[in-house]
């Protein structure tokens, strides 16, 4: 697999994952006759957090992968990982936060931080080359 078409694998899972959320959501606001907010229901306040979260760490994670793509200089192998690790990351934080689990989901977000950072670092090194 190509480091493009790993990208682009990850993104479409993500976006699929985002999606599930969002219908987690919808589903949640129609049993609760919620249309703003969470109304005190723990259940609705933690769907929207986890779907809210998703969709900041994916957006950076994306506009950061594409940009790599886009540098010649960008070692495959390198941003294949960095696209699987990070997709992993998200599924286990998404299990994490809906299981309750706390140390889980910290290693999770951690490690879609540093994803993140690797990934510009990556870029300002390609860049500055």
């Amino acid at each position: 697999m190509s480091s493009a078409q790993a990208v682009t694998t990850s993104i479409a899972l993500l976006a699929l994952l985002i999606t599930g959320m969002s219908i987690h959501v919808s589903r949640l606001r129609l049993r609760h006759r919620v249309s703003f907010g969470d109304a005190g229901h723990k259940d609705l306040l933690v769907a929207v957090r986890a779907h809210g979260n998703a969709i900041e760490q994916t957006t950076l994670f994306s506009v950061l992968a594409l940009s790599c793509l886009a540098l010649p200089t960008v070692p495959g192998g390198s941003l294949t990982a960095c696209a699987a690790v990070f997709t992993l990351a998200r599924l286990v934080h998404a299990a994490a936060i809906f299981s309750r689990r706390l140390s889980l989901r910290q290693a999770a977000h951690a490690t879609s931080t540093l994803v993140h950072v690797v990934l510009a670092l990556t870029i300002l090194w390609a860049v500055l080359q």
